[in-house]
């Protein structure tokens, strides 16, 4: 590999290296001086399989010389977002707590906003992330506040309120235009409430109740006091106060062979409110704490305010000067030693990571014995740790998909699924639609590519049919084929007549299931994608002067037929001309 890098003059400045595998980016670094960081990988006898794994696919690099190792930072990050190399941290398993947003209209709405690169400020006023029962709160503010969540357009006068008005969850604006003052009255109370001030409410509303019980209106006060449980029960999500009107995280990490493990604690409001807890393999070592505070910050909203270990002190310039000039926030970064509340807050954290770590560690212990269980029970030629499985969803043969989920060591493994569509049926066949999913899936395979057990969803016909296939291609020798029947939950292998039975309680048995049920999950989503594509394309299909451009104009404008047929006439007009509009009316 010297060989490689004496082909470059390596700059002796900061910068940024990109490596490459032929022409496709494989890994972006930064480092203070080039020359040594990259000559590092070369001459260095690496441990880590993984960068052992990088080295040996390297076969170019790129430099670009930066000002400072912060310019450094800031074009590492900005490389890797886009080209997503494969050996570096991305934090893909990234989970985001949802967020309540009310929206910012004339007669703002709720909604769960689960995903961070989903939220615009501009648009809405978001509170949260709420760990636990973001769906139990939604449904207490609007059983409470009475605010809308519906996709009506409020610029519209509609004839009659939606089913909520009549159940006494709405105030019904999009009719009742009147309502604007006390409606925008009980949006900055739900605003109030969501932002941990409900010691208030919750003594008006005792004062109701003890006035409606007083007045013996009991089926009110029964009204005023389940409201009560309802904000005592969603406040729950709010852990614990720490000081008022301050917005932080305490952020903590630790490697544990090649995993990452990340703890963010999250303060809103002077509130702790949750934890995120994120696992993600390491395929480099390098800076971990920087990497993965510069990937975890690029997709979650930062707070003014972190906390992070007083080991990692050195990094406070470069992630502040990270912090100002990539994300314009006036960073603050606050490394507690003497005994504080910062310090209490960061003792949590680690207690909370440390329980992640031993949780990662007895799930894998015991997802060991559950393979190694199916290997001695089922007697297969290897002990199961990539398992495929396969799945057939269809309405009377219509739209029929095949989806394989994949386990590895157990665990469900989403980014290997796969999903079929069935092209040589349309009629309902489920065996000739396994054929043709498995023949597509293992025809071309080679032998180390094969999974270490294949399971089919269904009882010994389906497994005989795939059986067979195996057969033709001269591979049944290769991998062991077992399949689970629901009704009992029998376990039935190739090349025997007899069912196993496994305890409901074992990991073995679990571990099929959860497959099972994923590959069902995957199967049935996709099935439903493409039935309601069909729907759709023939119903409009039967409006003369709708083609396939004007088709895919009017669904990217309403994003569904239902969509196109509560719009307004001045709204497809906007789309299609005048005869085809009062076409689209008549649906």
């Amino acid at each position: 590999m010297d060989s490689l890098i004496d082909r470059y003059e390596i700059p002796d400045l900061p910068g940024v290296y990109l490596m490459k595998e032929e022409k496709k980016i494989i890994y972006v670094g930064k480092a203070k001086n080039l020359k040594k960081r990259v000559s590092s990988y070369f001459k260095k006898v690496h441990i880590d399989k993984k960068t052992i794994e990088l080295v040996d696919h390297i076969t170019d690099l790129e430099f670009i010389v930066c000002k400072s190792e912060l310019d450094a930072l800031i074009l590492e990050n900005n490389l890797i977002k886009k080209y997503m190399p494969k050996y570096n941290i991305l934090l893909k398993d990234q989970k985001t707590y949802p967020y309540i947003k009310i929206s910012k209209e004339n007669f703002p709405k709720l909604s769960i906003i689960r995903r961070s690169k989903d939220i615009d400020i501009k648009n809405g006023d978001y509170f949260g992330p709420y760990p636990n029962g973001s769906g139990f709160l939604l449904k207490t503010i609007i059983k409470i506040f009475k605010i809308r969540d519906c996709k009506r357009d409020m610029k519209k006068n509609y004839s009659k309120p939606c089913l909520k008005y009549y159940m006494n969850r709405c105030m019904g604006p999009c009719v009742y235009k009147e309502i604007d003052i006390s409606y925008k009255e009980s949006v900055e109370n739900a605003k109030y409430f969501l932002r941990g001030k409900g010691d208030n409410l919750l003594k008006q509303l005792k004062e109701d109740m003890d006035r409606a019980s007083s007045s013996m209106e009991f089926e009110r006060a029964i009204k005023y006091r389940e409201q009560i449980t309802s904000i005592k029960n969603s406040l729950k999500t709010q852990v614990t106060e720490v000081l008022k009107d301050i917005d932080e995280d305490v952020f903590v990490c630790k490697q544990d062979g090649n995993i990452l493990f990340l703890t963010i604690l999250k303060i809103r409001d002077g509130k702790i409110i949750g934890i995120n807890n994120l696992k993600v393999d390491i395929y480099i070592e390098e800076d971990i704490l920087v990497e993965s505070f510069l990937r975890y910050y690029s997709n979650e909203k930062m707070p003014r305010n972190i906390i992070l270990d007083s080991l990692s002190l050195e990094k406070k310039e470069i992630l502040e000067g990270w912090g100002k000039n990539y994300l314009n926030i006036n960073l603050k970064l606050f490394f507690p030693v003497v005994k504080s509340r910062r310090k209490k807050l960061l003792e949590m954290a680690y207690l909370n990571l440390d329980e992640e770590i031993k949780k990662y560690h007895n799930q894998k212990n015991v997802l060991e014995e559950g393979m190694k269980t199916l290997h001695k029970t089922l007697n297969l030629k290897k002990i199961p740790r990539k398992i495929e499985c396969f799945d057939i969803s269809n309405i009377s043969g219509k739209d029929a998909v095949g989806a394989m989920s994949v386990a590895i060591e157990g665990r469900l493994a989403k980014k290997y699924y796969r999903k079929f569509k069935i092209k040589t049926k349309d009629t309902p066949d489920d065996y000739h639609m396994m054929r043709e999913v498995i023949k597509r899936r293992y025809s071309k395979l080679t032998e180390i590519e094969l999974p270490d057990l294949i399971l089919i969803d269904g009882g010994l016909g389906q497994l005989n049919t795939v059986e067979q296939v195996f057969f033709n291609l001269k591979k049944n020798d290769l991998v062991d084929i077992i399949s689970i029947a629901k009704r009992e939950e029998e376990i039935f292998k190739a090349g025997e007549n007899i069912s196993y039975i496994f305890s409901k309680n074992s990991e073995s048995l679990k571990i099929l299931q959860r497959l099972r049920d994923e590959a069902h999950r995957f199967g049935i989503t996709y099935h439903r994608k493409l039935r309601k594509k069909r729907v759709i394309s023939s119903e409009l299909d039967k409006i003369n002067g709708i083609g396939p451009k004007r088709k895919k104009d009017l669904l990217q404008r309403f994003k569904s037929v239902k969509r196109i047929k509560e719009a307004t006439l001045e709204e497809l007009l906007e789309v299609v001309p005048e005869k085809i509009a009062w076409e689209l009316k008549k649906l």
